[in-house]
């Protein structure tokens, strides 16, 4: 991996460039332009060559990450085997690690560079410098968050049960606040 502190000095262009960037994705299309010129600044842009480790299951997580460019797999390690989850490339607006940045936890899941990628990531330590400075973001930053993850935990499901065996289906019932069944039939 090769990681730069972004930016310097008299990199103006450069900190603008970022905060277009960032702009693009739902955690900071509301964030005011002085805030998003902070995260920016606080940013660091980190590339991985084909094949290369970027998270491991199980270690500390301490960051979110924005594909600039590339491809990468998103995998679960289980028995010593990996089971692709998804796939993220920069043709979308597509990040990951975003719980990283209001808890810390251990990798639920490694990613790994597909082709060449550069990555933005934006550590744990810079969200909570920021958000010490602009205390009234904080609420709104953790909604969007939250509700991202949400989003993308149910599209991985979506994306699993898809591609699930009929056998391995295990139909559930629930039963109703006046003590009647609700099949999935009705």
């Amino acid at each position: 991996m090769n990681s730069q502190n972004q930016p310097d000095a008299e990199s103006g262009a450069h900190l603008e460039e970022i905060s277009s960037f960032l702009r693009r994705f739902p955690v900071f299309r509301e964030t005011p332009v002085e805030v998003l010129k902070l995260y920016a600044y606080l940013s660091r842009k980190e590339q991985y060559s084909a094949g290369e480790t970027i998270i491991r299951q199980g270690r500390p997580s301490d960051r979110m990450y924005l594909i600039m460019q590339g491809k990468v797999s998103i995998c679960e390690e289980r028995n010593e085997q990996h089971f692709f989850l998804q796939d993220l490339t920069d043709a979308d607006l597509n990040y990951f690690g975003e719980l990283a940045l209001l808890a810390k936890f251990d990798w639920f899941f490694s990613a790994r560079a597909v082709t060449d990628v550069t990555l933005l990531s934006i550590s744990r330590e810079a969200f909570i410098k920021i958000h010490e400075r602009f205390p009234e973001q904080y609420p709104l930053a953790v909604e969007c968050i939250v509700k991202l993850r949400v989003d993308r935990f149910v599209n991985q499901i979506d994306y699993l049960l898809d591609h699930l065996p009929r056998e391995a289906w295990k139909e559930c019932s629930i039963i109703s606040r006046n003590g009647q069944e609700i099949t999935p039939e009705g």
